[in-house]
């Protein structure tokens, strides 16, 4: 296990010279950018050595309300668009970078391009702070549930995968610098308004940075009420775990369409 991890020259000597202020017991740089404090995180979570990997796989098994609705292997690139989801009962879906495909074609896949498009971000959402499209802002800090968090708001332009409508506002621990929650809404297939009336949050519990890169293992779903900045519900409506977090080359995985998939489109948004 690989517990060390470096923080880039330029975010260390922001934490050097730039004055500061203390919140909740942690030395916050006064006057950082949005942008600076993402390099901080990022760099809590290992990002140099995430930079060095190829493609990411692991077993993700996900339940809401008692149903469970992903169980499978996740194969994905860290750093481009293409990911696989095989399930355990021998159908897989696929991800070309331009469109989501099921083999075999006849198999029931609800919200299959969903899944296979989902996981992977919300495991690598850390390391996905930041990038072509992305827009982060509102960097803020905030109490939750009589803590203090760090917070930042991320949204997407105009064409940016199947969803830009999207948004995700990070929460980050300040003792741990580590992404302790993620607000979002859902679009996939409905109206902005719609799912923007009722946000949900995940929580990630349970890191670890085997292999480098810290990946939190453990999530629990809830509804998530913005303007008070608490969870709606006195449980939460999902659970997944992340387990043999691997990590391979791009020539040990195979992305091609077999023939006999067939297409997943994306559905009409209501």
């Amino acid at each position: 296990m690989n517990s060390s991890f470096v923080l880039p020259a330029k975010a260390v000597a922001f934490f050097l010279l730039i004055p500061i202020i203390t919140v909740a017991g942690v030395k916050i740089p006064k006057g950082m950018t949005v942008n600076e404090a993402a390099d901080v995180v990022q760099a809590s979570h290992n990002i140099v050595a995430w930079w060095g990997k190829e493609i990411v796989q692991a077993d993700v098994m996900i339940e809401f309300e008692g149903n469970t609705i992903v169980d499978g292997t996740f194969t994905f690139e860290a750093h481009g668009p293409r990911s696989r989801y095989d399930r355990r009962d021998g159908v897989s879906i696929i991800y070309d970078g331009e469109t989501a495909w099921i083999t075999p074609a006849d198999a029931q896949a609800p919200k299959g391009r969903f899944h296979v498009l989902t996981w992977p971000w919300f495991i690598m959402a850390p390391f996905k702070m930041q990038g072509d499209g992305i827009e982060l802002t509102e960097l803020e800090t905030t109490e939750i549930e009589g803590k203090e968090y760090g917070s930042m708001l991320q949204t997407f332009s105009r064409g940016m995968g199947d969803t830009p409508d999207d948004w995700y506002r990070f929460y980050v621990d300040l003792d741990t610098l580590n992404v302790d929650a993620m607000a979002y809404i859902v679009t996939y297939g409905v109206d902005f308004n719609q799912a923007n009336a009722q946000p949900s949050i995940i929580r990630y519990f349970d890191y670890t940075n085997e292999g480098g890169p810290r990946i939190a293992t453990r999530y629990e779903f809830w509804f998530w009420d913005p303007e008070k900045k608490t969870h709606v519900g006195q449980s939460p409506k999902g659970v997944g775990t992340v387990e043999s977090i691997r990590y391979l080359e791009k020539e040990d995985v195979d992305f091609s369409i077999p023939p006999d998939a067939g297409e997943l489109a994306l559905p009409s948004r209501g």
